[in-house]
């Protein structure tokens, strides 16, 4: 053993090492396997009692993917055109048919929003130029400017609000409590999310997709908007000949019923409009009936049938909708005649939560369209509790900037009632009762302390300068998991065995030399994984069943060289130093090739691949150790201090 202190000492410190970052693996399974064995209470006891260690346990113990734990994997999509449409002034008609046609053949044809942008607009304008849409002196667009480098641009800042959007959803995540998620770009407007472990997977949906754009509002003015809101309901209301056909059907279908019922059906919805109106000012706020649910046989009209109106003197209220219904009032009020009906520099919004005391209608509210002030000046958040009624809020601070704004903005408006904006639902409108001073803010109506925890969340880790969609959803459960793992530790174990035997019953005495290397390979691997905090999944077992066939590929080399040696009359010793010394260039070859395929994989792999390529990669690592040095050690030690007649078959 003379010379081999130092692969000795190495060899000593790399199984401890390992040994170390594994020891936390062996404990979690070891626990798992305790509360196994208890009941459902004595269980929930026992977390409770011991919730600091297990946590500290299942943070240092080995990550297991998606497939092996359960949770869930999202692809997300910016919405490009949203952002090309924010970055655009002066837009036309020219410009909005160009995006809409860009929009559709970027989701047919999966090509870049930003390229079918040019070429639609191009194709429509021969002689046109983006650069009266899109100014940036910082980055040198100016009215001179080709379509060329506009389109540069644009992509570069599509590209950097994609890599935005990253960040705030790794930052969404984070604060969500989720140990290692695999975040990744795909493409140029996509972004792969995967959340192992996770269970609640609505609230991480809604988590997602929202693009944090806080605003806050004024109220739209109540007088206009009773007499827009009267325009539209007039503008639905059935005409006399669509009352004339249904009377005839009815009047065909029935032999009871006479015609003069019809005469004041006609009118039934201007009837009940008005009556909506009266009924407003005396039950808004409390319970509601079922819009249309009074409205019998005879023609209706369709906004009525799902909405109940409630405009009035000083309410900015549009009506009250029930939650199913809110899709169908979003078409009718999306026809273009009916847009034109809205009063001037407003927009209808919904109310982010039930109307107190109903359990799924909703409010749809007046707001002005240009905010006040945007979520940009917020400083902090945090969950507040009202001390009458417990009831969750999230109270923000904002910088010198947004306080100024939103101290003259309050004091202006004393007695109106100002709208809290986040991503297009009104979640808090309260009245200003003085000015607000110092750039304090709450939002209140929120649900539970859930929300306002998520709506801290979102507000801490940033807006996006887009939103995103959620194309592609898939939840793994833990079920599927643990049979995952089952399948992948048998596999482990079928293929363990029978590299072991073989290489016993082929090379005798070194084939079980060959053998504990290839065992120690296996715990190298895992204590690599976990020492480098990677994340070990099924295709990651696969690479694992792959690296212990390869890892004796270096031992049937070695060996069959120091048969060939000693066929030619040389002693063990000499043969066993000629054999490794002669096949270490064919070993590293192969090895050095393979691992550069496992480097390929991991830089242009995403999610199971990347599993697939860091296994590979510390399986040749660790065979390279086991085989070279490992096993040279311990020929070493039975060929020249125990005087051993080793066979190699």
């Amino acid at each position: 053993m003379q010379g081999n202190g130092f692969k000795l000492g190495l060899t000593i410190f790399f199984v401890g090492l390992c040994g170390f970052y594994l020891f936390p693996s062996v404990q979690n399974l070891y626990v798992s396997y305790q509360m196994d064995q208890m009941g459902e209470e004595e269980r929930q006891e026992y977390r409770q009692e011991n919730r600091q260690r297990l946590e500290s346990i299942r943070e240092s113990s080995l990550n297991l993917g998606l497939d092996l734990q359960g949770g869930m994997h999202v692809t997300l999509e910016m919405q490009v055109s949203n952002l090309l449409d924010q970055l655009a002034s002066s837009k036309d008609e020219a410009f909005r048919e160009a995006l809409s046609a860009a929009r559709q053949r970027a989701r047919q044809e999966d090509i870049s929003v930003v390229n079918a942008f040019v070429e639609e607009f191009e194709s429509r304008n021969p002689d046109g130029r983006l650069s009266r849409y899109y100014r940036s002196e910082a980055d040198g667009i100016t009215r001179r400017s080709s379509n060329g480098e506009v389109q540069d641009y644009l992509t570069t800042q599509v590209s950097d609000a994609v890599d935005n959007a990253m960040q705030i959803v790794r930052n969404r995540v984070d604060r969500y409590g989720v140990t290692e998620p695999s975040i990744q770009k795909q493409g140029s407007r996509r972004i792969s999310v995967e959340l192992p472990g996770v269970e609640e997977e609505e609230r991480v949906r809604n988590l997602l997709e929202s693009a944090s754009q806080l605003t806050f509002h004024l109220m739209g003015d109540p007088q206009q908007l009773q007499a827009s809101v009267q325009r539209i309901i007039e503008y639905y209301e059935p005409s006399a000949a669509d009352s004339a056909r249904i009377a005839d059907a009815a009047a065909a279908d029935t032999t009871t019923q006479t015609s003069g019922t019809d005469t004041s059906e006609t009118t039934e919805g201007t009837a009940l409009a008005t009556q909506s109106q009266q009924d407003a000012e005396s039950q808004e706020g409390t319970s509601l009936t079922e819009p249309g649910a009074e409205s019998g046989s005879g023609p209706q009209n369709p906004l009525l049938a799902v909405m109940q109106p409630l405009p009035r003197q000083g309410s900015p209220t549009v009506g009250y909708v029930q939650g199913p219904d809110t899709a169908q009032v979003n078409d009718l009020l999306s026809d273009p005649d009916v847009q034109r009906m809205i009063p001037s520099g407003t927009q209808f919004l919904w109310t982010a939560n039930p109307v107190p005391g109903t359990d799924n209608t909703y409010g749809l509210l007046s707001v002005r369209t240009e905010p006040e002030l945007t979520g940009d000046v917020i400083t902090e958040a945090s969950v507040q509790f009202r001390q009458q009624t417990n009831e969750a809020m999230v109270s923000m601070s904002m910088n010198s900037e947004g306080a100024r704004i939103w101290g003259r903005v309050t004091k202006a408006n004393v007695g109106e009632q100002v709208a809290i904006v986040l991503d297009g639902l009104v979640y808090s409108y309260p009245n200003v009762d003085e000015p607000i001073m110092g750039g304090r803010s709450q939002i209140s109506g929120l649900e539970s302390r859930q929300e306002a925890a998520d709506v801290v969340t979102i507000l801490q880790s940033g807006s996006m300068q887009a939103p995103v969609d959620i194309i592609e959803e898939r939840t793994v459960g833990p079920s599927l998991g643990d049979a995952s793992i089952r399948a992948g530790l048998i596999s482990v174990i079928v293929g363990l065995l029978l590299v072991v035997l073989f290489m016993i019953m082929y090379y005798h005495t070194a084939g079980i030399v060959a053998d504990v290397a290839l065992l120690l390979n296996v715990i190298l691997i895992l204590g690599i994984l976990a020492g480098f905090n990677a994340t070990l999944t099924l295709p990651g077992i696969a690479g694992i069943v792959l690296t212990i066939g390869m890892a004796v590929d270096a031992n049937v080399l070695i060996y069959d060289r120091v048969r060939e040696e000693q066929n030619t009359g040389k002693t063990l010793k000499a043969a066993i130093a000629a054999g490794y010394e002669q096949s270490l260039s064919a070993i590293l070859d192969a090895n050095i090739t393979t691992f550069f395929m496992g480097v390929i994989l991991y830089s242009f792999g995403v999610g199971p691949i990347q599993g697939f390529a860091v296994t590979l990669m510390a399986g040749i690592l660790s065979s390279l150790f086991t085989a070279i040095i490992v096993t040279r050690l311990i020929f070493d030690y039975m060929v020249e201090e125990r005087r051993m007649d080793v066979s190699y078959g």
